[in-house]
């Protein structure tokens, strides 16, 4: 790979496609000697500005021509995948041997295995089968000085040395290019159940989840929930209920639908639509149209958070007392209530920045008081770089810096990202 380096100004921003690691070694060596910031870029769904370039002299790595899967090895349940490759497309190539790849996230036709690695996914199947950290049998890196790191593997067990792959999943990339990975597979169960229900209360809600997970835990692969606003919108009606998204997998016939339909009965929960075939599915559409909403009716004000169970209805009490105190605030609340991930939105009316930190402190002093991540999914990228300082142990926060200092000394690689220099 050359540039024509008399043509490139002191202050131009480049945008490289490679196609193999050894390519974006290659230019991480050409950022260091001619003093470019490195910025990797994936599907760009760039929730908290984590692809939002920062300064002129930088080089957009872009993975688009790095989308190759190299590998789907049946017999080791193992999927070897470039960085750029689509989540969707993993996913196929896996269902086409009868086989799963368990991370599901809504914009999975749009995000890349890289980001969602970077990120440390979680999305739609985490109550069952956890972030994609989970599904990770090594990772392929670019290092700061261009060395290429191959911990690619295929074995179950493999103690030769700690798994340092592990450094770069959720780091954002401040710490190494993540350029290829081997992935788990998982057998593919034959049946599938979506139920679509209605209840009132979101005690009942958590109560149902506890009975459906301590007696379906092994197949209980989803639990959403979707509160009264956004669902008013998603429904086209006025409602005072909230919405759950119930998902079971199993090699069993039936699928225990008898059984469940039983026990929504007789609990009073209403069910209004049983899916069988996911891949056509209204509801799980409808589940996605709900991101989308949240633009579309000005809910911008978005904190991706995460709470203990057991702490959900005392957090929701007082943002419900909150939100009644200050009437520029309206929620639009959703998420996986199976893994104790909340999506809070807000719709801020007057908008401005004074009315935005004073709702961002609250959610955020909340969450932590609740023993919660105020960084559940999405990461911290540009958008959220000052809550590691904040919210972590100063002896958390000064190893991360330490860290970056050691594997990035001249700060190129997502400078500001995850923490602000």
């Amino acid at each position: 790979m050359k540039f024509p380096i008399k043509t490139i100004r002191k202050s131009a921003q480049i945008t490289a496609f490679p196609k193999n690691s050894l390519e974006v070694s290659k230019l991480v060596k050409f950022s260091n000697k001619y003093k470019f910031h490195i910025l990797p870029i994936g599907g760009e769904t760039n929730r908290v500005d984590g692809t939002k370039p920062q300064f002129e002299k930088t080089i957009l790595i872009d993975f688009k021509k790095m989308n190759r899967i190299e590998e789907v090895d049946s017999d080791n349940f193992i999927i070897t995948a470039q960085s750029g490759t689509l989540l969707k497309t993993i996913q196929k190539a896996a269902n086409n041997k009868k086989l799963l790849f368990p991370v599901n996230i809504a914009p999975s036709d749009k995000c890349t295995i890289g980001g969602n690695i970077s990120t440390n996914v979680g999305g739609l199947q985490t109550l069952r089968y956890g972030n994609i950290e989970d599904h990770i049998n090594g990772l392929e890196v670019v290092l700061s000085d261009g060395t290429i790191l191959n911990f690619l593997n295929k074995l179950k067990k493999d103690n030769f040395g700690p798994k340092l792959w592990k450094l770069f999943c959720g780091s954002e990339g401040v710490f190494g290019i993540i350029t290829r990975a081997s992935l788990k597979l998982i057998p593919k169960k034959k049946y599938n159940s979506t139920y679509l229900i209605q209840t009132n209360s979101l005690n009942k809600s958590i109560r149902l989840l506890k009975f459906l997970r301590n007696k379906y835990f092994d197949n209980l692969t989803s639990f959403e929930i979707i509160f009264p606003i956004p669902s008013s919108y998603l429904f086209n009606e006025s409602t005072h209920h909230f919405n759950l998204i119930i998902e079971i997998q199993s090699n069993i016939i039936g699928n225990y639908k008898k059984d469940l339909k039983k026990y929504f009965n007789l609990n009073k929960f209403k069910i209004d639509k049983i899916e069988h075939d996911k891949s056509k599915s209204w509801i799980w559409s409808k589940r996605e149209e709900l991101v989308y909403n949240q633009i579309k009716y000005n809910f911008t004000e978005k904190f991706d958070i995460s709470l203990p169970i057991d702490k959900w209805s005392v957090f929701i009490k007082k943002v419900n007392t909150f939100v009644k105190d200050n009437k520029i605030f309206t929620p639009y609340f959703f998420g996986h209530l199976g893994d104790g991930n909340l999506h809070c939105n807000f719709k801020v009316h007057p908008n401005s920045k004074k009315n935005c930190a004073y709702l961002s402190k609250f959610i955020y002093d909340l969450t932590i008081q609740s023993e919660g991540s105020v960084a559940a999914e999405h990461g911290l990228g540009l958008k959220k770089n000052y809550l590691l300082k904040k919210y972590k142990p100063s002896e958390n926060y000064l190893f991360i810096k330490k860290l970056k200092k050691h594997l990035d000394p001249n700060s190129r690689l997502g400078k500001n990202k995850l923490f602000q220099a």
